[in-house]
């Protein structure tokens, strides 16, 4: 009876929460005015648990923003062609692509995603306090607990830096709205030192592995710590080359400590090996395998050149050229896309890191992937066919991209048993059947759309992202043996995907991702878009790809260039503004999806047009202590 209690009482204090987050000005409110509940509320373990799971359960609901800040600006996508249903989502989603974002627009809403963190700082405040009360609390579970609700905190503040770049920053309890007028802008840079720091406190102090599959993908580990630090340092490392700040400091409570750009880079490096060599060990363990069958693994030479801990799930290509169906076995345990070896794909597969948990037994449904990406007249979005095209060369139906076995689910223009689509869509969480067509000689493959959009699981990190993560790193910091180490990694990540659907075999003869072989080096530039173009189609719709856009255009901001940041610029460091690499960002890759890219260039103008606009109610909230992005300076509200 206690137990059923405290549920209630969790159940009833959060949807209590819920009520008053509704309030567009309540974006870091949980808890009720009354100070007796929430006082009455925390008597044990069980509590902190409640709460814990609530906030995964809180940043769930946030995915949707996610993926449109981290991804509808891309050259990855453009807006479906097809009659849509929802008209007046489609002209807003419009708009923004088109670079012609309001603040007014509720998409830049991030209210949900500050009570995420309210619910982790309720964790973080109120576990000594159990520790204290409940005996059968030990100190090993908070330090476990700590480490898990710190980074899930660093990971919702990453998140929104990435999306807004200055935003307002607590590690306090917020329980009433005037507390958050308290709250100004803290600068994007001064943000992310606080969160690496925290994460770097509690790294290693979080659990390896659950006993529960689920558990262990969908809840923070040590290898989701050192995926998060991995990406962190790549951001920190890229701002700072941007800004031409190759060294800095960092106060911590010792003092400063000087930190560099080429540091950040080898420590994205480093903390990407840890994550893979947990992540290796967590699988050695599981000794039946995921979903109850011994996977097949190759690391493509990975571990000879240095690069251990990297070996990924083999696709079975053989006998494609006679007709047989493929076993697209990564794919199938990734995103549950459907094949001869698994029907019902369980996903958390043994390359994810994090993944947000959706599911049919507790009615936590995730429309958001059938909503923007997909097929059919409820979807957003279309491939860009023009972009994906580019990455391959000679064209999305060229031999090059048709043996791209990611193409087949990802870029699919034709489904089995209907003509041709007429556009492009992508249908990897959408659980597709890759059927293979003959035509003479030729073979193609298609799909057959088999639903399954409702409860599929949110990536948010898995190793081949990381693995890219290190290999952007390696390309950042360029010389003959970063190139080739960059290069290794490109090429073990392609060949997984790659079937000749002549021979039907998956290990070309030469390398297939750069002109030049894998012996000789190629330009840092060059290796740095053989980077950004296969994360682009490695992880198409996983809400990335924006954000890989907008490092990369800050990364080549072009330091003091005789421009002005009018936020950042001091005599002592006179910060340009950020239009070289805007520029260079635009002409590079959205020249491919826009003709009349210089448009684009324009609206988008400085590092802050990289940037979402604040939502308006949020400005007007923080009784002037929040300033507006002053490139998207206006809404349809304004006087």
């Amino acid at each position: 009876m206690k137990r059923l209690n405290k549920f209630y009482k969790t159940i009833c204090l959060l949807g209590l929460a819920a009520v008053g987050t509704t309030s567009c000005e309540d974006w870091l409110t949980l808890y009720p005015q009354d100070r007796v509940v929430e006082e009455d509320f925390w008597e044990d373990k069980n509590d902190l648990e409640g709460v814990r799971y609530a906030a995964y359960k809180q940043m769930c609901s946030t995915i949707e923003k996610f993926a449109i800040w981290g991804d509808l600006r891309s050259d990855s996508w453009e807006m479906n062609q097809n009659r849509h249903k929802d008209q007046k989502s489609w002209d807003t989603y419009n708009e923004i692509m088109q670079a012609e974002p309001d603040s007014s627009m509720t998409q830049f809403d991030w209210s949900g995603v500050y009570t995420t963190i309210n619910f982790c700082n309720k964790v973080l405040q109120h576990g000594e306090e159990i520790l204290e009360k409940d005996k059968q609390f030990t100190p090993g579970e908070w330090s476990q607990m700590k480490a898990e609700m710190t980074g899930l905190r660093a990971l919702n503040y990453f998140y929104l830096i990435r999306a807004f770049k200055d935003v307002p920053y607590t590690t306090r309890v917020i329980n009433k709205d005037v507390e958050v007028t308290y709250f100004g802008l803290t600068n994007q840079l001064d943000v992310l030192d606080s969160i690496i720091l925290d994460v770097e406190k509690v790294a290693g102090y979080a659990r390896n592995r659950f006993t529960n599959v689920s558990d262990t993908k969908g809840l923070i580990t040590n290898v989701a710590l050192y995926a998060m630090l991995s990406d962190m340092y790549l951001w920190r490392a890229s701002l700072h080359e941007g800004r031409g700040l190759l060294t800095d400091t960092v106060r911590v409570d010792t003092g400063l400590v000087a930190h560099s750009v080429q540091g950040d880079y080898m420590k994205c490096i480093e903390n990407g090996a840890k994550a893979l060599a947990i992540l290796s060990n967590n699988n050695k363990l599981e000794s039946s395998g995921f979903g109850n069958r011994k996977l097949d693994k190759i690391d493509y030479g990975l571990a000879a050149v240095g690069m251990p801990n990297c070996d990924m799930i083999e696709n079975d290509f053989e006998n494609v050229a006679n007709g047989s169906t493929p076993e697209l076995t990564a794919a199938a345990y990734l995103f549950g896309v459907e094949s001869a070896i698994m029907v019902n794909s369980p996903q958390n597969s043994e390359e994810s890191m994090f993944e947000l948990q959706f599911s049919s037994s507790d009615d936590r449904k995730n429309d958001m992937v059938g909503s923007l990406y997909g097929y059919g007249n409820g979807t957003h979005f279309q491939v860009c066919e023009a972009a994906l095209g580019a990455v391959y060369g000679g064209g999305i139906s060229d031999d090059k991209a048709r043996y791209d076995s990611r193409t087949w689910y990802s870029t699919c223009n034709s489904l089995v048993g209907q003509t041709d689509l007429g556009h492009y869509y992508c249908l990897k969480h959408g659980r597709p059947d890759i059927v293979p067509i003959q035509s003479g000689s030729e073979i193609t493959m298609r799909c057959l759309y088999a639903g399954g959009y409702s409860y599929s699981n949110w990536i948010i990190y898995r190793m081949t992202d990381v693995m890219l993560m290190m290999a952007e790193a390696y390309a950042a910091m360029g010389g003959t043996a970063n190139n080739k180490m960059a290069t290794y990694i490109v090429n073990a990540i392609h060949r997984r995907s790659y079937c000749d659907l002549k021979t039907a075999s998956n290990k070309p003869s030469e390398d297939i991702t750069t002109a030049s072989t894998i012996g000789n080096a190629v330009s840092a530039a060059n290796t740095e878009i053989l980077v950004m173009n296969e994360r682009q189609i490695e992880l198409l719709a996983e809400g990335k790809r924006w954000f890989d856009l907008v490092r990369y255009a800050e990364r080549h901001a072009g330091g003091q260039d005789g421009t002005v940041d009018e936020r950042e610029w001091t005599e002592e460091t006179p910060i340009g503004s950020g239009y070289a690499g805007v520029d260079l960002m635009v002409q590079t890759f959205l020249k491919s999806k826009f003709s009349n890219y210089t448009v684009q260039r324009n609206r988008i103008k400085s590092r802050y047009g990289l940037y979402c606009p604040i939502y308006y109610m949020e400005v007007k909230a923080s009784d002037g202590n929040v300033a507006q992005n002053p490139v998207w300076n206006k809404s349809k509200y304004d006087n």
